[in-house]
């Protein structure tokens, strides 16, 4: 009995056990399910995976964001033939190709069902990775544009010969790259049905193939040549002197072409300079002397010869180390050129036409930028100079001459008058006057388009400035215009005597005075114009020793520039 009643109690301890363990279990799996039903119901499934991007866990918004970019990215892969190499490699937008992964998502949720399921939140993605594929959308005449663009409206893919290029101490081959003839509307068809895949984005394009001439075996067989050629480096004879240009070295200088004529090597003059500049360079350089020559004028009336340097031609011995390379010659030589000694110019000027001129020419050719000179004395020995007065510069605020000599033509028709109102609140008078002395733009501006562009020019011309003109794309003069110009309004030629004196005061009393004014001795009369780089000034002077009319116009000058000149045609008119 007492076997019995202990195998009774046994069996019910067991069965008590049994039942605590199914609870347990059973509560376990509540909880997981607990879980799995309030994990976010917009997330995907742990260590989901799409197209070989882990996303477990990630919102869909999320996802779509992620995977839409990742496609725009992709290297889409054009093959033509049976090339190993893509021809080109366009983004999707670049063939007018959109892809959207927004219904791919969609298959990859976490289901309300897989939620039920204790633990699927840790293996439902292995139900739903890449169930379905991405959508996409295609532009045709994108397509079509990217075709013609890339291969031609013949669809024609010219071959890529065979080259060679420096790498890691050793020289490589660049593979050749089969060319043919594609079928535009086959390339379109291809493009359109693209559905490329971040794991495969190749687009393969049949051609009528065109190979290259000079294939990988033709370039390794032109390696091996130069490789041999330069086994030892290369050696430079430098006037009974060695300079030994090691392997590498030597090698990282080469660039090589492939016409289809064979394979040619160069040496890069940029990569090489910096040896010939160390190396050889300070053991061929000599020093040239200095000579001293005197001219009068335009005549040289002395000169004393300095010695001749010379200096490394590089493009002469890069030369020769390529004929060497070639085997066409077997020694290398630095090659010298002459260098021609500096030159000191002592100039003198005689007080003539002839040295004014030859000053003004030579000051011009020292000096940078660009000049146009012309000078004339107005009195005295009325000499005359010139240098390019006949090439055209942009005016600048020198055209407010100009239009100040249209406004005082019809201020002496009557047909206008200095009350008349011109602009801002300004009378004609103030207007006048400050166009002149201040170069006001605005009361300039509002009379030149008062009277014309085309009236101007016309009233200009008549008077004798024929290269003037304001119907070009800028306003446009010469100095021995505005030289004629200023001459004559001092003579009276072309404006009553009250006019003229209204000009002349207005022109005392032009407040810029950094280039002829400041050069000059005695009152000046004078307009500048200054514009971008173009820098210009047509004066009267009033000069102690005579008047004269001078007009320099410069492009690429400074006003210190037209102050020294002055001062030194001034010089030189008092000898």
């Amino acid at each position: 009995m007492k076997l019995q009643r202990f195998g009774h109690v046994r069996s019910f301890v067991e069965k008590h056990r049994v039942q605590s363990g199914v609870f347990v279990v059973a509560g376990i799996c509540a909880v997981i399910i607990i879980i799995q039903l309030v994990y976010p119901w917009d997330k995907l499934p742990l260590y989901t995976v799409i197209d070989s991007v882990a996303v477990g866990g990630k919102s869909n918004d999320e996802v779509v964001d992620i995977m839409n970019k990742k496609y725009a990215d992709v290297s889409l892969q054009l093959y033509f033939g049976d090339g190993a190499r893509p021809y080109r490699e366009p983004q999707p937008a670049d063939i007018g190709l959109s892809i959207d992964s927004s219904k791919q998502i969609q298959t990859s949720q976490y289901e309300w069902w897989q939620r039920l399921i204790p633990t699927s939140l840790w293996w439902a993605h292995l139900l739903n990775n890449d169930k379905e594929k991405p959508t996409y959308k295609n532009n045709s005449e994108k397509a079509l544009a990217y075709i013609q663009k890339e291969f031609g409206k013949e669809c024609t893919i010219h071959p890529r010969n065979a080259t060679l290029k420096y790498d890691n101490d050793r020289l490589m081959v660049v593979s050749a790259i089969d060319g043919g003839t594609c079928q535009t509307d086959d390339v379109l068809k291809l493009l359109k049905n693209a559905k490329p895949t971040l794991n495969d984005a190749a687009i393969k394009i049949s051609i009528k193939p065109e190979p290259a001439t000079i294939t990988d075996v033709d370039a390794g067989k032109f390696a091996s040549k130069i490789e041999d050629r330069t086994a030892t480096g290369l050696t430079i004879a430098v006037f009974g002197n060695a300079v030994t240009v090691d392997r590498p070295t030597l090698l990282s200088w080469l660039d090589f072409t492939s016409p289809n004529s064979g394979m040619k090597v160069s040496v890069n003059t940029k990569r090489a300079n910096k040896f010939f500049a160390n190396s050889i360079s300070p053991k061929v350089t000599k020093s040239a002397g200095t000579s001293l020559v005197t001219t009068l004028d335009f005549t040289i009336i002395s000169q004393q010869t300095g010695i001749s340097g010379q200096e490394l031609n590089i493009d002469a011995t890069i030369k020769a180390v390529e004929d060497w390379l070639t085997g066409s010659k077997d020694v290398v030589s630095a090659q010298v050129s002459a260098v021609a000694p500096n030159i000191i110019y002592t100039r003198k000027y005689s007080a003539t036409d002839t040295g004014i001129t030859a000053l003004i020419t030579q000051f011009a050719q020292s000096h940078s930028g660009s000049f146009g000179v012309s000078f004339i004395e107005l009195d005295g020995q009325k000499r005359r100079a010139v240098y390019q007065d006949g090439k055209l510069f942009r005016t600048a605020s020198t055209y407010k001459l100009f239009v100040a000599y249209s406004t005082l033509k019809r201020i002496e028709s009557g047909k206008w008058k200095w009350s008349d109102q011109i602009q801002g609140g300004r009378n004609l008078a103030q207007c006048f006057d400050d166009m002149i002395v201040k170069s006001d733009n605005a009361c300039a501006e509002a009379l030149l388009y008062k009277i014309g562009f085309r009236a101007v020019t016309d009233e200009i011309h008549s008077i004798g400035l024929s290269n003037s003109s304001f119907m070009n794309e800028h306003i446009e003069t010469t100095a021995g215009d505005l030289t004629t110009f200023v001459g004559a309004l001092y003579a009276g030629q072309i404006l009553s005597k009250t006019s003229t004196n209204t000009l002349l005061s207005a022109m005392e009393r032009n407040i810029f005075r950094q280039g002829i004014p400041a050069g000059a001795k005695g009152t000046v009369a004078d307009k500048v114009g200054f514009l971008e780089d173009y820098l210009n000034d047509a004066a009267i002077v009033y000069s102690p020793t005579g008047t004269y009319a001078l007009t320099i116009m410069t492009k690429g000058s400074s006003w210190g520039t037209i102050a020294e000149l002055t001062r030194q045609i001034e010089a030189l008119r008092t000898k």
